[in-house]
């Protein structure tokens, strides 16, 4: 059977559309759309800004970013996980750190495409292997928005004023200034649900504490707990964050209590190393102290 001419061109006019629909869809390949870095990292820049100037050594850039695997699904949040307070010193010699390497890159106002091999991601940004999710992935998708880059006075106005916050969020939690400065301990941290008999004895320096613990936001999400049957050499540094330390210092064997830290006796200016808990963020703690063994030297 002959085609006619119409018929054709109309069979050629479907082939080039499919054609082209294949050729949308396929995967472009990163050398053609990244620039790659020896750091570890492809990077892309999606839109920027012509009217700031790049970083300048010494300074801190404020950021929006998501973290996703490779089929586009996105794990971590810093306007949610880290309530908008993602700080990265730059670093235009960073070694250890893709980030601070791209950032450098980069200036207020930018957007920023990257893919990072999943290995160095989740040792750098989290610093603990990779996750079940992103196991089958060779890089970890990153997008990222440079809300500002601050020297030492900007960063310093803008972390007063999350501290100032935070003292409010606190006292919001008590309900009113009086009930805040009552709840206050002489160790600095807050008082929710205070245990009997606080003046018994406690652990001394050496004794290994046997307790368990829950962290969380003051909103109620957990974010931190204990091992089981957790136990610590009393007075060791490094065991626990401060805070918890303190509480300890006023607790016996048996007892409970709740308690707020601040951020400067919990995880302080960087938040958590495995990005859970925010930078400058209050944690309210459950803990018991399920069992005291008296380190015979005393």
């Amino acid at each position: 059977m002959m085609l006619k001419f119409t018929d054709l061109l109309k069979y050629c006019g479907i082939f080039v559309l499919i054609l082209l629909f294949y050729q949308g869809c396929k995967p472009s390949k990163t050398k053609k759309t990244f620039s790659y870095d020896p750091s570890g990292y492809w990077w892309q820049l999606l839109s920027f800004n012509t009217e700031t100037n790049a970083y300048k050594p010494n300074q801190t850039a404020w950021i929006n970013a998501n973290f996703k695997t490779q089929n586009d699904s996105v794990f971590y949040d810093s306007e949610h996980d880290l309530r908008d307070r993602f700080f990265i010193k730059i670093d235009s010699l960073a070694t250890d750190n893709c980030l601070k390497h791209l950032i450098s890159k980069a200036s207020a106002g930018d957007s920023i495409c990257a893919l990072i091999k999943t290995n160095l991601f989740f040792k750098q940004q989290f610093n603990t292997d990779v996750p079940y999710f992103s196991k089958g992935d060779s890089v970890v998708k990153i997008n990222l928005k440079i809300k500002g880059i601050l020297n030492a006075q900007g960063y310093k106005t803008i972390t007063e004023n999350i501290i100032n916050n935070e003292t409010k969020e606190i006292e919001t939690f008590f309900g009113s200034v009086k009930d805040y400065e009552t709840a206050r301990d002489s160790l600095g941290f807050f008082w929710v649900e205070r245990p009997p008999g606080i003046n018994a004895a406690k652990a001394s320096y050496g004794d290994v504490v046997t307790l368990s613990y829950e962290g969380s936001f003051l909103s109620g999400r957990i974010v931190d707990s204990s091992p089981q049957n957790f136990q610590i050499n009393y007075g060791t540094p490094d065991q626990l964050i401060k805070g918890l330390n303190y509480v300890i210092s006023k607790l016996k064997m048996g007892q409970n209590s709740k308690i707020i830290l601040p951020s400067h006796l919990a995880f302080g200016e960087n938040g958590s190393s495995n990005g859970s808990i925010p930078p400058y963020t209050p944690m309210l703690y459950k803990i018991r102290i399920i069992d005291i063994k008296k380190n015979v030297s005393n």
